[in-house]
């Protein structure tokens, strides 16, 4: 964990008052500070104890656990749980529409007096008193309902958001096949951030029948009967909105689907980019996430259509309402005054105000609903079934005991049989991975776990830690654990951390212990050559560190932790061999002695130091006891000649060891590369984009939204048709205040008048259909650009100097939840500060116009005061702003590093502590949020309040001028109320704008990555090339990035067609990079590498890299079947693959399973690591190429599947020039050439029993240290 994250402490400070908590005054001292110097965490208070995330996930669980049975837990949870903040929102957003309800009284009783032709001057001030009183009430409970139920929304989320990760720290996704990686990233980021937007549009919508009901009893006291045909309008009005909002919701949910399809494939892309890359697949990947996001827009699209009818019908009934309320009136022989008129208006206004925001808060409503069915179903998921395992303390105990049938997929529902036969069902479906195991370790034993590929040694492990499941209607097993584990997992799993936290793993600093780690798993060493050190920051992605490196890191953690029972999944495979002989004799033999080790490894040399060897063989224990015992085993002496073959050349030569030694103390001198930090690149300037430093966005991203949108043509039109709107919507009024202020007026007058306010009605109406069609359509096209180009830089961007150093989470949060405010947010916004802006210019003029110029006085007073608190504001908002980005991003980053390393965080019993980590990164983000939350509603407040003085003036005017027209009047009152809530509207709309284009900038800032050289020149295919797979490597220099020392310096070697090199180097020589600048994954920065006669910088980077192909360590599947894995590009037919699967070894795969239609999970979980390698092979084979790479692709494999894969290279190779990096010196010596490499110089390049008869060559050293750790 990093030390450098600043942590929350609680204080206990005086809460402010009501008059303050009210007014929102005691915000007041943070805004000035914010003037005087930029804000920081510790200048913020921290959330007291009742409000932290831990506390408030505690209240919900226990009510979650109540209602689990429940089909609507989740919302009975967070109703129950939050129950005393619903009732207090509740009062406060009714006596908000109270004093909203009660405007339209106001109107009209004003009107009214101000006709009456006796009014005195003390009475027009007291009207003007309460007519302030109620729009200051008006605005006082509209502001603080809205930051009590957005406070609300913020517990809600804090408390789901601790309920999820707690969830994900229980559930095994190899054992849940419903939920991978990508699905619970997308709930976290996308589906959790809805429950935000849930409570205010809950509110609005709830008290729309309220409204309405209050709005139609109103027009019954003003106008009687003729108010009954617009209810009857308004019904059905609201009957054809509730079918088209029940349209959009089933679409909603296809949205999500498509969604959360393209969210996994994107997941999958970019965690696999290396292979794709190595392969040239990139083409074939961008438009297999094309086809995702094709379907996605396709769903978006057709919700979008939806809601725009859903929006058009909505603004539109309250306007037919009116219209039909009118006509009936003026049918019923009634004129109109200016009273009844402008009180009418008001109300329509209202129910309007409403109309135009219910959609969009249906939509959220609609949204949230499937978000939160959702996140109950995964919190409804099956858990670990960890009741079998018992955590013992007995000294004189076992240290493991275990007995059972296991399982990856829950069985349910089977007859319970006979605990005496515990025979499986006939019947059943679903196939056990262990079958009857019972084992028994001693405290203190060393035992060792061989057998072939897939036969079930990875998974009794799981079976130990509780990752796997049983079959709940047979008898359970019985798992005793007597102590601490740790383990070390086949993949390693690296925090995003310091190399010192990810060893001390959150325990308590102890120097001894630390150096005893980095002495006994021999990182020494390799510190030296990382840039900072033991404080080298090296991530998930483990910047600057070999698949050996990460693995020893894995074992410093797990010797750190000083635990009683280590549990190593072939640990020794992923190292070199003179570092696993150490690790065998000196860390587990020696430092380890005493403690209960589990080795489960393929070199068989090991078993030798084991008290017990287990041999198992298709999920079973066949045969278990000392190395003279299992010697008598036939399955074992099918293993042991198989690895013998493959070491008989080997022979004894003990007198050498003085030699040995020597050699490798000669290499642990070399030299290491010192990193310079002064230089910034690419990575760099998107990482100030994630951890921001200034709040506000640069003007050219806002060009750049604008010439993607269409530039002037389409914001002209838009602005075109929102001129037209106010128009319209304005024109109506002035229409009716003239209408009004007419007397005597005959029925075809009324009727005349009817027909021309109909007009402008119906002209707001369409125009608005067509500006949201049109926005729709235009906000999807600018987010496919964005979303296409984004995807077109990332899968051809450097992989070095930009995927290797860039998180996974910090790309999917791009992909997702910024992507997502793309689609659907900054365009709606855009058009709401159009519509605001038009509003208050229009409204502005009509008051200066209809009254007396002196209003505009008042208006510029106004204007001043509102810039003035505006700056005020901004200075916090934008530091505020700043800081709520910074404590984001972690979360995510943190959630997605979690879910990687479930099984390594739940052995060493680290849940808690994650959780806590979690709950800590939340509160510091929530702390911000709410301050920023107070300082928005305060200005909002203030706002408002400063729009009174325009308020004032026009009712003013109204009350003391206005009584020789009172139609003007009415005009005059209901206009004034438009400045300041278009004006609050349009710095809204700012403020939002501001937030939302931060998320354009960060995806246009990765929608800029410059490609990789051969990508960027469009270069002509070299014919017939490679034909024979020469190589010459000519004085190659190459450097990982710009800013570091070379790693290889110079290197000279001459490859001839077909020969097979065998490539050797302690962990930091330069193996592996020999190999990536053959594919120019990495980029010579001087010298050459010729092929066949061509320079590889010449030629185009997609047929190089088709030509070439490369097995790399970790082995890379995509969930599909198996078919599509050995053949993505779908060139070759059925025979050919299954006849290349058998001569990989496939065979058994292909007969267990569905032959070529088996499926494959999501990175081959479903498979053995031997399986997943050899479907890699049989890949490899069927790509033909010339030139073949093997990057160290047998290191996890259990001899018999390399002894095959050793025949199986050797023939399905054996005229191409094939380059193999390895650990084990075996693997090697049947090649025609050895390479030495060391410092990133080439040493040594001679024959193998050339380099053996050179008693001084490195080589030779290096083959002792390998004889002798393979003897048994």
């Amino acid at each position: 964990m990093s030390q450098e994250e600043p942590l929350l402490k609680i204080t206990n400070s005086r809460p402010p008052g009501f008059i303050s908590k009210v007014f929102f005054l005691y915000v007041f001292p943070l805004l000035r500070k914010a003037n005087k110097t930029p804000l920081e965490f510790d200048m913020i208070e921290d959330l007291n104890v009742d409000d932290q995330s831990e506390s408030l996930f505690k209240r919900m669980n226990q009510t979650f656990q109540l209602q689990k049975n429940s089909r609507f837990a989740l919302y009975k949870s967070l109703f129950i749980t939050f129950k005393k903040q619903f009732v207090i929102v509740f009062i406060v957003v009714l006596l908000w529409n109270v004093s909203l309800m009660y405007g339209p009284i106001m109107i009209r009783q004003t009107l009214s007096y101000i006709d009456y032709s006796e009014h005195t001057l003390g009475k027009s001030f007291e009207w003007l008193g309460i007519i302030m009183a109620v729009r200051f009430f008006n605005a006082l409970s509209y502001q603080n309902s809205y930051y009590m139920l957005r406070k609300l929304s913020c517990d809600q989320h804090s408390a789901v958001s601790v309920f999820i990760m707690k969830k994900t720290l229980n559930v095994s996704f190899q054992s849940n096949k419903q939920y991978k990686a990508g699905e619970i990233i997308n709930i976290m980021q996308v589906d959790l951030q809805r429950i935000l937007n849930l409570n205010i549009a809950v509110s609005q919508v709830i008290f729309l029948p309220f409204q309405i009901g209050i709005s139609f009893y109103l027009l019954f006291d003003f106008i009687g009967v003729s108010c009954l045909a617009g209810l009857g309008v308004m019904i059905l009005g609201l009957l054809a909105n509730f079918l088209l909002g029940r349209w959009g919701w089933k679409l909603q949910k296809q949205v999500m689907v498509a969604k959360d399809k393209r969210t996994k494939q994107a997941h999958e892309i970019f965690s696999q980019i290396k292979f794709i890359k190595a392969n040239a697949f990139e083409e074939y990947f961008k438009n297999k996430l094309f086809e995702f996001r094709k379907k996605e827009i396709e769903s978006i699209n057709k919700k979008n259509i939806v809601t725009g009818l859903f929006t058009f019908a909505f603004l539109m009934t309250p306007q037919i309402t009116l219209n039909i309320t009118l006509a009936v009136y003026i049918w019923l022989q009634h004129n109109l005054t200016p009273a009844e008129t402008f009180s009418i208006i008001s109300l329509f206004s209202i129910l309007q105000q409403s109309a135009i925001g219910l959609p969009r808060f249906i939509n959220q409503i609609i949204e949230a609903n499937i978000s939160i069915k959702r996140i109950q179903n995964y919190l409804l998921t099956d858990e670990l079934m960890n009741d079998c395992i018992q955590n013992v303390n007995d000294i004189l105990g076992d240290s493991i005991d275990i007995e059972g049938t296991f399982y990856w997929d829950k069985v349910r529902n089977q007859e319970k049989p006979n605990k005496s036969t515990d025979v499986i069902p006939e019947n059943q479906v679903i196939e056990p991975i262990l079958k009857n195991i019972k084992l028994k370790i001693d405290i203190g034993e060393f035992v060792t776990i061989i057998g072939d590929v897939a036969s079930g040694k990875s998974s009794l492990i799981s079976a130990i830690l509780g990752d796997m499941v049983y079959n709940v209607s047979r008898w359970p097993p019985t798992i005793k654990i007597n102590g601490n584990i740790a383990y070390v997992s086949q993949k390693s799993w690296i925090q995003n951390a310091t190399l010192k936290d990810n060893i001390v793993f959150g325990l308590p600093y102890d120097e001894k212990k630390y150096q005893n780690a980095l002495i006994y798993s021999c990182l020494e060493q390799d510190i030296k050559i990382l840039d900072k050190g033991e404080a080298t920051m090296i991530g998930e992605k483990g910047v600057n560190l070999s698949g050996g490196q990460k693995a020893r890191v894995s074992l410093a953690r797990a010797l750190y932790s000083d635990s009683d029972i280590y549990l190593l999944d072939d640990l020794i495979s992923a190292v070199d061999m003179h570092v696993g002989k150490f690790i065998i004799e000196k860390c587990l033999c020696e430092y380890l002695n005493g403690k209960t080790i589990v080795l489960i490894t393929h070199a068989l040399y090991s078993c030798q130091y084991a008290d017990r060897i287990i041999l198992m063989d298709n999920g079973q224990i066949i045969k278990e006891g000392t190395i003279e015992d299992i010697k008598q085993c036939e399955k074992f002496e099918q293993i042991y000649q198989k690895y013998f073959k493959e070491h008989k050349n080997e022979e004894e030569d003990d007198q050498d060891e003085q030699l040995e030694n020597l050699k490798l103390q000669k290499k642990k001198k070399s030299s290491t590369q010192q990193i310079d930090n002064t230089k910034k690149d690419i990575v760099d300037d998107l990482m100030i984009l994630e951890d921001r430093k200034v709040g506000s966005v640069q003007m050219d991203v806002f060009k750049e939204y604008f010439h993607m949108s269409g530039g002037y043509l389409f914001f002209s039109f838009n602005l075109i048709i929102v001129i037209i709107q106010v128009v319209a919507r304005f024109g109506s009024q002035i229409w009716l205040a003239q209408w009004s202020g007419q007397s005597d007026l005959t029925y075809d007058d009324n009727q005349h008048n009817l027909m021309i306010f109909s007009f402008f009605s119906l002209s707001f109406g369409f125009f608005a259909l067509i500006r949201i069609l049109t926005l729709s359509r235009e906000s999807i096209n600018i987010a496919n650009k964005v979303h296409s180009r984004m995807i077109e830089s990332l899968l051809y961007a450097p992989l070095c100097q930009f995927f290797e150093r860039i998180p996974l989470g910090v790309l999917m949060n791009r992909l997702t939840k910024d992507q997502s405010v793309i689609d659907t947010e900054i365009l709606w916004t855009i058009s709401i500060l159009y519509i605001s802006c038009t509003n208050f210019i229009a409204s502005t003029l009509i008051n200066v116009i209809s009254s007396s110029y002196y209003i505009i006085f008042p208006v510029l007073l106004f204007l001043y005061a509102v810039w003035k608190v505006q700056r005020f504001y901004m200075a916090a908002n934008r530091e505020l702003y700043r800081l709520e980005s910074i404590s984001k991003s972690p979360i995510l980053s943190f959630f997605s590093e979690t879910v990687n390393g479930l099984n390594i965080i739940r052995a060493f019993r680290k849940q808690e502590q994650f959780l806590e980590r979690h709950t800590k990164n939340i509160d510091l983000n929530r702390k911000i949020q709410i301050v920023q939350l107070q300082t928005t509603t305060w200005f909002s407040m203030n706002l408002t309040f400063t729009s009174f003085i325009v308020n004032i003036s026009a009712i003013a005017f109204v009350l003391f001028f206005g009584s020789d027209n009172p139609a003007l009047a009415g005009l005059l009152m209901t206009v004034a109320t438009v400045i300041d809530n278009s004006l609050q509207s349009a710095i809204n709309s700012i403020t939002q704008a501001e937030t939302q284009f931060i998320s354009f900038e960060r995806c246009l800032a990765f929608a800029k990555i410059e490609h990789e050289n051969g990508y960027k020149q469009k270069k002509d295919y070299v014919l017939n090339w490679p034909q024979v797979g020469d190589i010459q490597i000519d004085s190659l220099v190459v450097k990982y990035r710009e800013n570091l020392q070379p790693a290889l310096k110079g290197l000279n070697v001459v490859i001839k067609r077909q020969e097979k090199i065998g490539v050797v180097g302690r962990t930091g020589a330069g193996k592996s990079t020999v190999t990536l600048s053959l594919l120019r994954i990495l980029e010579a920065t001087d010298g050459s590498i010729i092929i066949d006669g061509v320079d590889i910088s010449t030629l185009n980077l997609k047929q190089l890299r088709e030509s070439i192909t490369m097995i790399l360590q970790d082995s890379t599947l995509f969930e599909g079947t198996l078919r599509e894995n050995l053949d993505p590009l779908h060139q070759h037919t059925d025979q050919e693959l299954n006849d290349v699967a058998l001569q990989c070894c496939l065979g058994d795969l292909l007969l267990q399973k569905n032959g070529l239609n088996t499926e494959i999970q999501e990175n081959g979980d479903n498979l053995s690591a031997g399986e997943k390698q050899l479907i890699s092979i049989a890949r490899a084979v069927l790509k033909q190429s010339q030139i073949i790479l093997i990057d160290e692709a047998t290191a996890n494999i259990d001899v018999d599947t390399e002894s095959k894969i050793q025949q199986t290279i050797q023939t399905a190779f054996k005229k191409c020039t094939v380059i193999t990096i390895a650990h084990r010196i075996n693997t090697i010596m049947h090649s025609d050439k050895i390479l030495v490499i060391d410092q990133g110089e080439a040493k040594e390049f001679d024959e193998p029993q050339n380099l053996l008869n050179d008693k001084s060559s490195i080589f030779y050293s290096l083959y002792l240290q390998g004889k002798k750790s393979n003897k048994i």
